[in-house]
Order: structure tokens, then sequence, then C-alpha cells
């Protein structure tokens, strides 16, 4: 464990230092180019303008819904002095779909965001999006089951591919049911990005992470990558101590007692 952790300090290190290389700027001012910017803004509508999420109708700048298959699967577990076949129930992502950019704003401007830097949060506890729904329904793998709930939304809006689940309903695919989510990002949220900006047409856009340097963080990002490498080499440090003690304590107790 400190020696994982003494990995992850390094690595945090050095992109705090790699982002402390690059400028920031305002809203208004980001323009395409070859390296990336750091931005604070407050999230606002998109092109689109103000938005309500389908299955919840909650007010927001972009949201995504997202359904995942319910499933058995077998694994080999240890269990009662012997291995055995043991069904677990499984989860995997079936369909997805969000509303688009969305922007951030202070007083220079706005500049679009695309929404896949929010994969790329390095804040847990700062995280802009919130989950406003998990539905989880287990009646077997026939779409004809259904038809209330989010998923019957989805269902008779339209909105999944034609016959999607159709195609894990064989006895084969060991189908259990299907959960429904949602996530929404409200406006008024105020974070950081760093990501590098390229040119929409219209405008630019912030749209793709800086190599494996996080995107999005509720604090500036040196600063967050910084303080997380030392709490790592904290950690590290006191996991290390403490093994080495109790390897020394357990070699004092091994040593045969002469009477």
């Amino acid at each position: 464990m400190a020696l994982i952790l003494l990995l992850v300090s390094t690595r945090l290190s050095a992109r705090s230092r790699i982002a402390a290389r690059f400028p920031g700027c305002g809203c208004g001012q980001v323009r395409a180019g070859p390296g990336p910017l750091h931005v604070r803004g407050t999230s606002a509508a998109g092109p689109a303008g103000p938005l309500h999420s389908v299955l919840t109708g909650a007010s927001c700048v972009w949201y995504r819904s997202r359904l995942l298959r319910r499933h058995w699967i077998t694994r080999m577990r240890y269990t009662s002095d012997e291995w055995a076949e043991v069904d677990e129930l499984a989860e995997e992502q079936i369909w997805s779909w969000d509303s688009g950019p969305f922007t951030i704003t202070d007083s220079t401007g706005s500049v679009l965001v695309s929404p896949g830097l929010l994969e790329r949060t390095l804040n847990v506890l700062g995280h802009p999006v919130q989950q406003t729904l998990d539905e989880a329904r287990d009646e077997g793998p026939e779409a004809g089951r259904y038809h209330s709930g989010r998923l019957g939304v989805l269902l008779s809006q339209g909105r999944l591919p034609p016959g999607l689940l159709d195609r894990f309903a064989g006895p084969a695919d060991r189908t259990a049911g299907y959960r429904v989510q949602e996530e929404i990002l409200p406006p008024g949220v105020t974070f950081h990005v760093f990501a590098l900006p390229t040119d929409l047409g219209d405008g630019p856009i912030l749209a793709a992470p800086f190599q494996n340097v996080h995107a999005i963080s509720a604090q500036p990002l040196p600063v967050s990558l910084a303080r997380g490498g030392r709490r790592a080499r904290f950690w590290a440090a006191c996991l290390g101590a403490g093994g080495i003690t109790l390897f020394l304590l357990s070699a004092l107790l091994l040593v045969p007692t002469r009477h």
C-alpha cells in the first residue's frame, strides 16, 4: 500500500507541474491554440438554451441519461473450503445520451465546454455533476415488462435504438433487468477547467483534456494536484513506517526463548 501511494503521489505531483506551466485566461478570452488553458467560470446554458432533463424535469444546463443492463454472470469463488461456481449480478452500460456542450461564464464573457471533460474531474467531493435518478428494476429480459417507470418513458418516447432490449432477451444473455440513471449539471456551479481549446466554427470550445492531466476541479488544478500528492506521500510514510514496525515486532516474537 505504501508503494502504491508513493506511485500515486509521484504521478499527482508530476501532473501538478505540467498544469502549472500553462497560463490562465478569462472565459471570453479563450482562443483556439496548440496549448491548454486554465479557465474558471460558472456553468450556464449552451446553444440549446436552458434545459429540463427528460426523466425528472430538473432545471439544468446539461444532462445525461444512461441505461445499464443487469445480468447474471458466473464466477469461481472460494466458499466453504472449496472452489465453486457462483452466480453474481453484474451491470453493463448499453445506451447513453447527453444534451451536448454547455458554457461557463465570467466577467469577460463565456466559452463552450465539451461534456466529455466532466469524465476527467479531479475532486470527487467537488464534482459539479449531480445524480437525479437511479432506478433499477429486475423483471426479466422482455421489453413488454417495462412499460411503466422511467424505462417505460424512454421506450414510449422512442429515445432508445429500435429493438435494443430485444437484443438481450435470449436465454443465453441471462438478463435480469435494467437500471436507468440520470445526471445533470445545474446552472450557477463554479469550477475550474484545464483543457485544449479548439475552433468549433462559430467560436472556440474547451474540447479535450491535456495528456493525462485532469480537466475539471473545484479548486485551481495545480494546487489540488499538489495537495493530493502531499497527502498521498504522508499516508505512504505512515503505512511504510507502520509496516516496518510490525515486521520488526513479528521478528522479535519469532525469536526462540531459551529456558
